[in-house]
């Protein structure tokens, strides 16, 4: 069958779509990702690709999630909407409540995206941004690119998805106002019994943290964060930081308390 290179993405190897599945390049993670997978279909959690297992070439086959995907072209369809921050903020819930009973004693994990404080909550998708988030026709929504997964906070995870989705990035000129009354969606759609209060702080840290590796491996000459880092990535996120660091004591109050 005809192979369509799929494109996107800055620091994963290059995908390749064949009728309706996803090929990708395998890791010492995958066959922990595929059991992950296989437990969420068994789960009844539709924001998911299904897994079909290796191909003769060495690649995992996935479901090709047919739809539109946010970013970079279409974040008019959430940042626009209230009501698909509500939908998004319902399916992370969705998978967290869906992995909540899957053992976090296995792996080996793609160190790429693991929590590196802890402790182990759960099962972390580890990039719950708009660049893996897809419309799908139907006008239901499904994350993809599960090969950062990995045992983290609770609000590492979450934290990915309110910068992206409310979104918390300064470049997006959102008001104070706007940010907060989005979180406040986010966080009732998601559950107030289990949403975390650090959230806002882990995501400044996790912003931190994504500058620090872009600074520090794009320095050593480490494929792909010198090119991230020469692109200005490094500064992006710095920037991002101290945004939402400089921005909690508003949006906290805002809000009632920390969040």
């Amino acid at each position: 069958m005809t192979e369509e290179r799929l494109e996107g993405g800055n620091t994963h190897a290059a995908i390749v779509r064949v009728g309706d599945t996803v090929r990708r390049p395998t890791g010492p993670w995958t066959p922990s990702v595929h059991a992950l997978l296989r437990h969420l279909e068994r789960s009844g959690f539709g924001g998911a690709p299904r897994v079909h297992g290796i191909d003769d070439q060495g690649r995992e086959i996935l479901d090709y999630v047919e739809g539109v995907v946010v970013h970079p072209d279409h974040d008019v369809l959430v940042l626009g909407d209230d009501s698909a921050l509500v939908e998004i903020a319902g399916l992370v819930r969705a998978y967290h409540d869906a992995v909540s009973d899957f053992p976090l004693t296995g792996g080996p994990w793609h160190e790429n995206g693991l929590d590196p404080v802890g402790p182990p909550e759960l099962l972390c998708h580890n990039d719950l941004g708009s660049w893996n988030l897809v419309r799908r026709a139907a006008g239901d929504w499904a994350f993809i690119d599960w090969d950062l997964v990995g045992p983290g906070r609770r609000a590492w995870d979450i934290s990915w998805a309110l910068l992206s989705l409310v979104p918390l990035m300064p470049h997006r000129q959102a008001s104070d106002d706007d940010v907060i009354r989005r979180l406040a969606l986010f966080r009732a759609a998601y559950g107030d019994d289990r949403f975390p209060k650090a959230s806002l702080a882990v995501a400044s840290e996790r912003c931190e943290h994504e500058a620090t590796r872009i600074r520090d491996l794009g320095a050593a000459g480490v494929a792909p964060y010198d090119r991230l880092l020469a692109e200005g990535h490094f500064e992006a996120w710095d920037n991002a930081a101290r945004h939402v660091q400089n921005s909690l004591p508003a949006w906290e109050d805002g809000l009632g308390g920390a969040v």
